[in-house]
């Protein structure tokens, strides 16, 4: 019995509750403490390896075990299945992580049941990331609650960007060049993500080399060979001219590119590993099945991207996953980036429904809060339905809802009922500025819900975790509330012929610079700044271009450091920034210096660590002049109307008069350790504060 299935049978007087319980042994070259993989394991696994690789499974498998538990993430736990779906059948519920979220009915006696049965998932794969063995009793309660829910972790099947594990290689990037994207005449060896050439014979072979590696070492049944994170840019060399696709739009651009690499590689490996996989996510730009390949080998696992829906307006493409389906001959594995929303269960079930016979399983990332799930008082029901519906996909969303609201909120069902419907049906349209009327009718409704039961009372308890995650949505509508009013606006213009010559060097020497409309004025009270800057910006295909151009006191220093990516030391000096709320998020912060430095920044993700997860995958790049006393810094914006990776680049369909952006560009000019500041925006704020979203002007 594979995937956790279970058996019940019973007689007269006797209950077997069985499936298969095998422990996992690891193998290979592996370390028992992140210490330990530094200080000696690593360097066994490079001399072995013969180069710097990285090492998806050795170096991170202490944290795989939990030592209070003495399990391991990739045991099988059958029997334990079977115990809790026993358990279920009496009527106990784990809803939520935690002894608050536990319903255990009282009962004086148990009745032997008549049964003969053997229980199969639906889903084989049923990953979800919050269970983090290696946090210990910090963990217990996620870590017990993903037993309950029959949640496992196949070993191997954590297969996200497994080509970093090869381009990383600083040896790799001193020797063989070549391996990597070129861009302007340079090859990209620089950059911690650094896009590959995919039409690289010996990338090619070090991949392969690296993927029997991991066969042979840890007998894994599946190795990634998904490209690195921000893939998103094609390489220019004359190996990849024409292997593009621009024609099938963002998420098929490098779709071809991409899985041609892909086949080649199973291909190899089922000559020298016969029943071994090879997986790849379909993400970002290689999103869409290929149309160039009839078949692709059929040694390969595709993991989709969000391929069930976020938010009820996304769209379920049902044809593209089943033409992944189709290529490979085997079912896919949905990626969930980030979890998707909050309290959508219906759409949940409705889409696991619709593409179950397309699916072998997910992978859930789910929002994190020190390791753990956030605010699991609010964002535990989608886990908890995961949990039933990969297993049974053919249950009654409206029993199952209505067992839940009836047994976890007592006296608020209704009411709580009401809210989650209408909240899973508008949550999207409460980032838009004018979603104050959307807002206030969901806290209206919560607030209804507690007014049903006595906060001190278990079913209060239950509401006021839940009421921790509604937060943001207050301090949200807080803001909104206010509107918009009497704000510039900045109307793109310009030949799109002029911005395809354009190359991000930070000069602004093409021909679309010439005119620089945009000019800033003193954020504080809109009067003309001592040092003037002007902008211009323009969209042509899926890129939004900005260039900036800042005026200071000729023959003088810039004040600017080069620094890492996200280093917050940018905002010491001078630094210039363009903010961009888009209808789908609010909103994005990209700063840069007349070095070239960058930190890009979601500020709708929450706070600092979760904002600069996200990467604009943006060229950026700056210039100074020091002569005439002038710096500026030139950007391309790259943006996507799909939602589907909501850790890369702007989300937003392209500004336009009917769907406006809105948007900031802002200077700070520092000196004297930040004692001497001149702050200045297109859109005056009315302090030295840029982020006021209610000041943002209209791009259209």
């Amino acid at each position: 019995m594979q995937w956790g299935a279970y058996r019940m049978q019973s007689g007269d007087d006797w209950l077997v509750l069985l499936g298969d319980d095998t422990v996992f042994e690891p193998q290979g070259i592996y370390a028992e403490s992140r210490n330990d993989w530094i200080n000696v394991k690593q360097q066994q696994w490079e001399e072995a390896a013969g180069i710097d690789w990285g090492n998806p499974i050795g170096a991170g498998i202490w944290n795989k075990y939990n030592k209070d538990l003495g399990l391991w993430r990739f045991d099988e736990k059958g029997t334990l299945n079977a115990v809790y779906g026993f358990l279920g059948s009496l009527g106990v519920r784990w809803y939520m992580p935690g002894e608050l979220g536990e319903i255990v009915p009282e009962m004086s006696t148990i009745e032997l049941p008549k049964v003969d049965l053997t229980v199969r998932p639906d889903c084989d794969i049923r990953m979800v990331a919050y269970a983090r063995y290696g946090h210990g009793a910090k963990a217990m309660d996620e870590i017990m609650w993903s037993l309950r829910q029959g949640v496992n972790d196949p070993y191997g099947y954590h297969t996200h960007h497994g080509i970093a594990n090869v381009s990383r290689s600083k040896v790799l990037r001193e020797k063989h060049p070549d391996y990597f994207a070129l861009y302007n005449n340079e090859r990209q060896v620089l950059d911690k993500t650094a896009n590959v050439c995919l039409s690289s014979e010996g990338l090619f072979q070090e991949n392969l080399r690296f993927v029997r590696f991991m066969f042979d070492m840890y007998d894994v049944p599946i190795v990634s060979v998904w490209p690195d994170d921000g893939f998103s840019s094609m390489c220019q060399c004359d190996l990849c001219k024409g292997k593009d696709t621009p024609e099938r739009g963002r998420q098929g651009v490098m779709s071809d590119y991409v899985w041609d690499y892909v086949n080649r590689m199973a291909i190899e490996i089922e000559k020298s590993h016969p029943g071994k996989l090879i997986s790849c996510g379909a993400y970002s730009t290689y999103w869409l099945p290929p149309t160039k390949l009839d078949k692709l080998n059929s040694n390969i696992v595709v993991y989709v991207v969000n391929g069930r829906r976020r938010y009820p307006q996304d769209e379920l493409d049902v044809a593209a996953l089943a033409e992944w389906k189709r290529l490979t001959g085997n079912k896919i594995i949905t990626f969930m980036n980030v979890g998707g929303g909050a309290n959508t269960p219906r759409l949940f079930a409705g889409d696991m429904q619709t593409i179950k016979e397309l699916v072998m399983g997910e992978d859930m990332w789910p929002p994190f809060a020190g390791g753990m799930l956030a605010n699991p008082g609010f964002n535990h029901l989608n886990y908890y339905i995961s949990g039933l519906y990969q297993w049974d996909t053919d249950q009654d969303i409206d029993a199952v809802l209505d067992e839940y609201y009836r047994l976890f909120y007592g006296p608020a069902a209704r009411a709580m009922a009401e809210f989650v419907d209408y909240y899973e049906a508008h949550q999207r349209e409460m980032a838009a500025i004018d979603s104050a009327p959307i807002i206030k009718k969901a806290l209206d409704l919560f607030e209804v819900a507690k007014g049903k039961v006595d906060p001190a009372s278990v079913y209060g308890q239950r509401l006021a975790l839940f009421e921790e995650g509604l937060t943001g949505r207050k301090k949200r509508y807080e803001v909104v509330k206010a509107g918009r009013v009497n704000v510039p606006t900045y109307t793109m213009t310009g030949p799109a012929a002029e911005m395809t010559e354009i190359v991000i060097d930070g000069r602004l020497d093409e021909k679309f610079w010439q005119q620089l409309p945009g000019t800033l004025k003193i954020s504080e009270n809109g009067e003309e700044p001592v040092y003037s800057t002007r902008f211009r910006i323009g969209v042509h295909g899926n890129n939004l271009y900005v260039g900036i151009l800042c005026q200071d006191i000729p023959g003088q220093p810039i004040n600017a450091f080069e620094l890492k990516k996200d280093d917050y030391g940018i905002w010491e000096g001078d630094v210039v920034e363009i903010l961009l709320e888009t209808p789908e998020n609010s909103y994005y912060q990209i700063a840069a210096n007349a070095l070239g430095s960058v930190a890009d920044l979601d500020r709708g993700a929450g706070g600092l660590s979760a904002a600069t997860g996200w990467d604009a995958q943006a060229a950026v790049a700056g210039s100074i002049d020091e002569a005439a006393g002038t710096w500026s810094v030139e950007m391309r914006i790259p943006f996507t109307p799909s939602s589907q990776d909501p850790l890369h680049e702007v989300i937003g369909p392209p500004p336009s008069k009917g769907k406006p952006w809105h948007f900031n560009v802002c200077r700070q000019r520092a000196r004297n350790q930040r004692a001497e500041l001149e702050m200045s925006a297109f859109s005056p704020t009315g302090s030295q504060k840029f982020h006021e979203i209610l000041k943002f002007g209209r791009l259209e």
